[in-house]
């Protein structure tokens, strides 16, 4: 046996060394102890590996290892995308309540993660279920190197079940000449254990100015100011707790509106640096319980994105818009299904390592 470092609380520590990484093979329930089987192996096939920490209502997937090459390799950001989904079972009932991703060096010494700008794009899907605008695989999260983690207020959660087919993906990329061997994406997930008093059932939304599915949702972005807009109708009915959103460089801000009225909802302003470079996006939280916004089922909603280019040129693929937030539905049960053999939800789900954005 060896024992995974724990930090005064008991948890596992930020990164694991990689003796410890290839120990967490399969699904291993920690409980107050923090010990996992040893595998007596050098290197290990890239998969996705789950260990539950019941002391905590913690879980965390170690997905890997990657390998990631030097910033001067020749074509070293492509070769640097995962192009495998790494699929793993959801372990126990009850609901998610946020999350937290750290990128880690198994051979590094200390137990520092690497810079989050590493980290070009990274999700988890969740193959049991769809997403509510669009025929696709439902994102649990997605996040790029500007977003945050996010933990739900207490008394909110996402609905899993055991068994439900999840798939890690990352995209990364070297800031420097060193290449990194055995890299690894950390998922640590808090969950809420089935209880008498169910927490409010929230499932992600998402909406894209450009979302082109099987395809990349980025769009051209020309000279000086302008807008890039797409409308989605509301398949069931329900409230928006809060969104946040995602925007490339010379992003101003992202709009939510009501497509029939014209009424904005939400203004999220892109955080930036001097030079228009994209830092993140502000979040909106409407409220819980009636506090939410309202979105009808057949109501017609539109996504704006707005940029200003000031380098005089048009900037192919340059722009991206989308926003991402928690919708507690009226009727879950209404919420629409997953039909794998659609074509459309064939394209995404052969797409899906390329990246794009879920949960704020």
């Amino acid at each position: 046996m060896t024992t995974l470092r724990a930090d005064a609380q008991g948890r596992p520590r930020t990164c694991p060394t990689a003796v410890e990484m290839r120990g967490a093979q399969g699904t291993t329930d920690m409980g107050a102890s923090t010990s996992v089987p040893t595998v007596n192996t050098d290197s290990l096939a890239p998969a996705a590996r789950i260990t539950v920490d019941s002391a905590h209502d913690m879980i965390r997937i170690i997905a890997g290892p990657y390998r990631i090459k030097g910033e001067s390799s020749h074509h070293a950001h492509d070769a640097s995308m995962g192009a495998t989904v790494l699929r793993a079972e959801w372990p126990v009932e009850g609901w998610l309540r946020g999350y937290q991703i750290v990128l880690c060096d198994a051979d590094a010494s200390g137990n520092e993660p690497l810079p989050r700008a590493m980290v070009h794009h990274a999700g988890l899907a969740n193959f049991s279920r769809r997403q509510l605008v669009y025929p696709m695989i439902e994102r649990l999260l997605a996040v790029g190197s500007e977003t945050d983690n996010v933990m739900l207020p207490s008394g909110v959660g996402v609905p899993l079940h055991r068994g439900d087919s999840l798939g890690v993906y990352a995209g990364l990329h070297g800031l420097s000449d060193t290449v990194i061997a055995h890299a690894y994406v950390i998922v640590t997930l808090p969950w809420a254990r089935m209880q008498r008093h169910r927490p409010i059932e929230v499932l992600p939304f998402y909406a894209d100015v450009n979302n082109q599915i099987g395809g990349t949702t980025a769009f051209d972005v020309p000279p000086g100011t302008s807008v890039r807009s797409a409308e989605f109708t509301m398949p069931i009915g329900g409230r928006l707790l809060g969104i946040g959103g995602h925007m490339h460089d010379y992003g101003v801000a992202l709009r939510l509106e009501d497509a029939e009225s014209g009424k904005v909802f939400a203004r999220l302003r892109a955080q930036r640096t001097g030079d228009g470079h994209i830092r993140g996006v502000s979040r909106f939280n409407f409220g819980f319980h009636e506090d939410g916004l309202r979105l009808e089922a057949g109501h017609r909603y539109r996504i704006v994105a707005e940029y200003d280019n000031p380098t005089g040129k048009m900037l192919s693929h340059g722009g991206m818009g989308s926003i991402a937030g928690a919708f507690a539905p009226d009727d879950l049960s209404r919420w629409p299904r997953l039909d794998r053999a659609d074509a459309d939800v064939q394209r995404d789900e052969a797409s899906l390592a390329m990246g794009d954005m879920a949960m704020p």
